[in-house]
C-alpha cells in the first residue's frame, strides 16, 4: 500500500506572492483550467491569494474528489462567495444534511415537476422562436439570455417580466458569477459590490413569492418546495430564499448552451439536416419521454453540455486529510477542485476519442458511459452527491428549444467575429452572435 505521506506534490504553480494565481483564473478560467489539465494531467498545484489550491481533471481524480473521507464542502469557497451564496446553502453542507436538503429541492425538478412545467416550457419557446424568425439577422445571444431568464423564473418562482426587467436581472446573474471568482473587493461598481445589492433584492422579491404561495400553492417549484418534507422537515423560509438564488443562478447559463448549439448546427449543414429528419418524426408536442427517445437529438444535447464553455468547475472543498491523486499528495486543508471543462476536452485527461472535437455521434459509440465520464454538471450521483440538482431539467429545456429551433427556418451565420469574452459564466460572444433566418 502506498505511503500517501512520501509521495510528491503535485506539479504547478504558486504564481505571485499573495496573489498566487487569482488574477489568471478570473481573467480566463476555462484556459486557467483547460491549459493546467493540458500540462499536467490528473492533478495540478496552484494557488489562490494566500490559500494552496489542488486542481483534479478526469473520471478517475472525480471518484477521489466525490469520497468525503477525502474532501468536504463546507469552507471551500472563497469567503466573499460563500457569503453571496449564504450560510447553509446545499453547495456548502455535507454528509446527511446535504443529502436531506437535496432531497427536498429534487421536489422541484422531478418527473411530475418537469412534466407540469413542459408545456409552459414550450409556449415560451415556441413564441420567442417565431419572433427571431421574422427578425431577419439578430443578436442570438441578447435573444437566448431573455428565453432563458423567462423560462427559468417561470417555471421555479412562477415570475413574468418584460424583457427589460429580464435583462435586468440577467446581468445581475452575471454579476454574481463573475463575483465568484474575482477578487473579493467590493469596490464601488465591482461585480462583487453590483452582486450585493442584486442578492437583496431577489432576496425580498423570493420573500414575497413564498408568501403568496403559502397562501395559493400553484404547480411552480416554489409551491413544490414549501410543500416537500423530508425526515419531518420542511424548509424555512430564510433557507428556501437562499435555495432559490441558487437555484437559479445555477439555472442561468441554459443561454450557453442554447447558442453553443445553435452555432453548431447552423456550421455543420449536414448535421443541422440529420436533426431535421429526426425531429420531423416527433409528434407535434412531445412529451418528455418522446424527446428523450429521440436519440440523435439527446446525443446532440449531451454534446452541447460536454463542449460548451459554459461553468470551468462545478465543485470545490477543503481537503479532511492527505489524499493521493495520480500519484500525487494533496495535503490536508488545501482547497480541492475538480475542473468540469478541463475533464470533457482536454486530450489525455477526458475519457473520449478527440475530446476537442463536437461528434455527438461518439455516443452511439459508446463513449461517456464510464463512471464520472460525462459529467458536465458535476460528477457522482443526484441525491448522494454534489452534482447539479438540475441536470435533467436542464436536458429537457434543451431538447425543447432545439427541437423547435430545428422546426423552423434555416439559420445561418453571416460575416461576424466571434471572439468571446472569457471572464464570464457562460463564456459569451463579445458581438452577441449574430445569426440570419430564412
Amino acid at each position: 500500500m502506498t505511503d500517501v505521506a512520501s509521495l510528491p506534490l503535485p506539479p504547478g504553480s504558486t504564481g505571485w506572492p499573495l496573489l498566487g494565481e487569482a488574477a489568471a483564473l478570473a481573467g480566463n478560467p476555462f484556459h486557467f483550467m483547460r491549459d493546467r489539465a493540458a500540462k499536467h494531467g490528473a492533478v495540478t498545484r496552484s494557488r489562490l491569494l494566500s490559500q494552496d489550491l489542488a486542481i483534479l481533471a478526469g473520471p478517475d481524480a472525480a471518484a477521489v474528489f466525490l469520497d468525503e473521507e477525502n474532501v468536504r464542502r463546507a469552507g471551500g469557497l472563497p469567503p466573499h462567495a460563500a457569503a453571496l451564496f449564504g450560510a447553509g446553502v446545499v453547495n456548502q453542507i455535507d454528509g446527511d444534511a446535504h443529502r436531506r436538503r437535496k432531497r427536498h429541492l429534487m421536489r422541484a425538478l422531478d418527473r411530475e415537476a418537469l412534466a407540469h412545467y413542459l408545456p409552459a416550457m414550450r409556449a415560451r419557446v415556441r413564441g420567442r422562436i417565431a419572433g427571431w424568425a421574422t427578425a431577419g439577422e439578430m443578436k442570438l445571444q441578447d435573444a437566448c439570455v431573455l428565453l432563458t431568464m423567462e423560462l427559468i423564473l417561470g417555471d421555479f418562482v412562477g415570475l413574468t417580466r418584460d424583457d427589460a426587467t429580464l435583462a435586468r436581472y440577467a446581468q445581475g446573474y452575471a454579476d454574481f458569477g463573475m463575483a465568484l471568482v474575482g477578487l473579493p473587493f467590493a469596490l464601488p461598481g465591482t461585480p462583487l459590490a453590483r452582486a450585493r445589492v442584486f442578492n437583496a433584492e431577489m432576496h425580498a422579491t423570493f420573500r414575497e413569492v413564498i408568501a403568496q404561495r403559502r397562501a395559493a400553492p400553484t404547480g411552480d417549484g416554489v409551491s413544490r418546495l414549501l410543500a416537500s418534507e423530508v425526515d419531518g422537515e420542511r424548509l424555512g423560509g430564510d433557507d428556501l430564499v437562499l435555495e432559490l438564488q441558487h437555484m437559479i443562478f445555477a439555472a442561468t447559463g441554459l443561454w450557453g448552451w442554447f447558442c453553443h448549439g445553435a452555432r453548431a448546427l447552423a456550421e455543420d449543414p449536414a448535421l443541422a439536416t440529420s436533426l431535421r429528419e429526426a425531429v420531423s418524426a416527433l409528434p407535434a408536442e412531445p412529451d418528455g419521454r418522446a424527446l428523450l427517445g429521440c436519440d440523435a437529438l439527446l446525443r446532440f444535447a449531451r454534446e452541447v453540455k460536454r463542449t460548451a464553455m459554459l461553468i470551468p468547475i462545478t465543485a470545490i472543498g477543503v481537503a479532511r486529510r492527505d489524499f493521493a491523486v495520480a500519484g500525487h499528495r494533496v495535503p490536508k486543508g488545501w482547497l480541492v477542485l475538480w475542473t468540469t471543462y478541463g475533464s470533457h476536452v482536454v486530450p489525455g485527461v477526458a475519457p473520449y476519442a478527440a475530446p476537442e472535437r463536437f461528434d455527438p455521434a461518439r455516443y452511439a459509440r459508446g463513449e461517456g458511459e464510464g463512471a464520472h465520464h460525462f459529467a458536465p454538471q458535476g460528477p457522482g450521483e443526484a441525491l448522494t452527491s454534489h452534482r447539479c440538482a438540475g441536470v435533467e431539467y436542464s436536458t429537457l429545456a434543451l431538447l425543447v428549444f432545439f427541437a423547435e429551433l430545428l422546426r423552423g427556418p434555416a439559420f445561418t451565420l453571416p460575416p461576424q467575429d466571434l471572439a468571446m469574452h472569457m471572464g464570464s459564466f457562460p463564456a459569451s460572444y463579445k458581438h452577441g452572435l449574430r445569426v440570419r433566418f430564412g
